[in-house]
Order: structure tokens, then C-alpha cells, then sequence
């Protein structure tokens, strides 16, 4: 089992960018900017097929693109978003977070060409944005959580996310709850392979459709904010 540790994060969160100025309606460019050296995609490529998760970041993407991925994500909680909180009863996945609505700067970057290729470069699939399935999530609170589940293929083979914030509280290390636990196969019985430590502006490639994974509950004084990104297998 592998683990990617915090290491000396200790301010996670991305400066003034949460109470910067409103979004604009739409880009005034596009937003994709992932730009990864030759090196760090073999590291990537690798990775993925050894352990079925590949961690890139921080810094993943562009300070101006993640400012702006943040900016809407903060904006589309307040605008466009719904509760889940279910508990586990037969056929449903435990869980308690809050989702909302993609905006423009999402949709341009989930689609951006450079994020496809670097998604086709890191995974061998030729993909495209399952919009459907593709959301903002958050977790705001002690307790808050996702369970152990199997992203559904048809909606999401393969999903990219991108910690927008993550906090924690002063002079305290991250808990579990600001962690990603990935299994080696469809269940947590096949053991636990990764446990990846959300910080701002990193980014997962994950096979979750195929290998179980889950989110433990948060400590009291962590938040975390991200870009979920689900792809399909391309025509």
C-alpha cells in the first residue's frame, strides 16, 4: 500500500481567490490549461496502470485557471446546489456532501484538447466528458463523507478530479477525511492501495469505475472543495 502524504502543506488554501471578483458569465478564454512535461506523464502512465489512481500537483494547473475554477465552484454553492446525505440503506451509498451545477470555466476545462490528451496519454483511453455525471462537490463539515462505492462505467469510466481547497485546522495535519482511499479492485476486501491526501490544486486520475473507493467523515475545521470530473469511453 502506498501513501501520498500531506508532506509540508500548510496553507492549502490558494490566497484572496475565494473572495476575488465575481465570475464572468462566460471565459474570456478558454480555460484548460494542463500542461504536463514528458517525464511526469510516464510517471503518470505508469502509476495508473500499477495502481489504478495517478496524482499530479500540486501546483496541477495554471495559478489563473485554478483561481477561476475555485471562483465558480464557490459561486455555483451558492446558485446551484443540492444536499446528499443518505445512509446506507440496501442499494444506496453512504454519504453526506453537497454537489452543484457545472459552470462555463468547468465545461471548458473538462473538455479543453490538452486535458483529453493528457486523460488518452495517462490512462490509453480515448475519452469524453460524461456531462451528466460531472459536478462540483463539497465537504463542509465534521462528519461529512462518501462511502465506499464503484463509479458507474457507462456514466463515468474514468474520472479526473481537481482539488480546488482544502482546509484544515491551524497547527493540526490533515485527517483521514481530507484523504481518498483507493482499493485494488471492486470492494475494500481487495485491500487498499492508495490513500491520497486532497490539497489544493492537485489532481487524480482515477479508474473508479473499476476499483472501490471512498472518502472517510471530516474533522471538525476541514473543508474541501473540488472539480469532479467524469469521462466516457469516446465514440
Amino acid at each position: 500500500m502506498s501513501n501520498i502524504s500531506p508532506g509540508a502543506a500548510t496553507s492549502p488554501a490558494i490566497g484572496d481567490a475565494a473572495t476575488g471578483p465575481a465570475y464572468p458569465a462566460y471565459p474570456a478564454r478558454p480555460a484548460g490549461d494542463l500542461r504536463i512535461d514528458p517525464q511526469s506523464l510516464a510517471r503518470l502512465r505508469t502509476e495508473f496502470r500499477s495502481r489504478g489512481a495517478a496524482v499530479h500537483g500540486p501546483p496541477a494547473i495554471q495559478a489563473d485557471i485554478h483561481a477561476q475554477l475555485l471562483n465558480e465552484a464557490l459561486a455555483q454553492r451558492e446558485s446551484a446546489s443540492w444536499s446528499l446525505i443518505a445512509n446506507g440503506c440496501p442499494g444506496e451509498i453512504s454519504q453526506h456532501n453537497l454537489r452543484a451545477y457545472l459552470g462555463p470555466h468547468a465545461r471548458n476545462f473538462l473538455a479543453a484538447p490538452e486535458v483529453l490528451e493528457n486523460l488518452r496519454q495517462v490512462t490509453g483511453y480515448r475519452l469524453v466528458p460524461s456531462w451528466s455525471a460531472s459536478c462540483y462537490t463539497y465537504y463542509d463539515g465534521p462528519g461529512q463523507h462518501m462511502g465506499e462505492h464503484c463509479d458507474k462505467e457507462e456514466a463515468c469510466r474514468i474520472a479526473l478530479l481537481v482539488y480546488l481547497q482544502t482546509i484544515w485546522a491551524p497547527d493540526a495535519q490533515p485527517s483521514t477525511g481530507l484523504q481518498l482511499h483507493v482499493f485494488r479492485s471492486d470492494n475494500a476486501a481487495s485491500g487498499l492501495v492508495l490513500r491520497i491526501t486532497a490539497l489544493s490544486n492537485r489532481i487524480v486520475f482515477l479508474n473508479g469505475a473499476e476499483q472501490a473507493h471512498l472518502r472517510p467523515a471530516l474533522a471538525p475545521g476541514e473543508h474541501m472543495t473540488l472539480l469532479a470530473g467524469c469521462y466516457q469511453l469516446s465514440p
